[in-house]
């Protein structure tokens, strides 16, 4: 388990690898837990999905931890998805959305995600998952905020 330090970010590269970090205190109109994943090719030609976690807002990096974030492929469309935890005896209300970039880092449909409501009762884990709009994606953002 990694320890949570104010103000540092830690990136987590390759298929199994997955770091936390905590950055700056955000408002509940921002995404307050943000989690990347982009697709790659390691040395001997097999996919991989480098990972980065960010946290916001310093409330969320208190109550919520990505256990786990992967992708795959369904045909030629890239799916996401990330496992959740609550770190907190309480239930808690959150949003997430995914958000979906080419393999230049174009984002692809521009704010056209809504945010989705998850609740997670005390010490409860649950997956969230997407599929991209269409086959251009390689590469996903997932935003998690308080909820409004």
């Amino acid at each position: 388990m990694i320890k949570l330090n104010k103000n540092v970010v830690v990136a987590g590269i390759g298929a199994v690898s997955l770091l936390v970090s905590l950055s700056l205190v955000g408002c509940s109109t921002t995404a307050g837990v943000e989690t990347t994943g982009k697709m790659s090719w390691d040395d001997q030609g097999a996919r991989t999905l480098e990972k980065k976690v960010v946290f916001n807002n310093s409330s969320l990096s208190g109550d919520i931890q990505i256990v786990d974030v992967k992708s795959a492929m369904a045909g030629d469309i890239m799916r996401a998805q990330a496992t959740l935890r609550s770190k907190d005896k309480d239930t808690l209300p959150f949003q997430y959305r995914f958000d979906w970039f080419d393999a230049n880092g174009i984002e692809i449909n521009s704010g056209g995600g809504a945010w989705k409501p998850l609740l997670l009762t005390g010490r409860e884990s649950k997956t969230v998952q997407s599929v991209a709009p269409d086959p251009r994606a390689k590469e996903f953002l997932l935003k998690i905020r308080e909820a409004e």
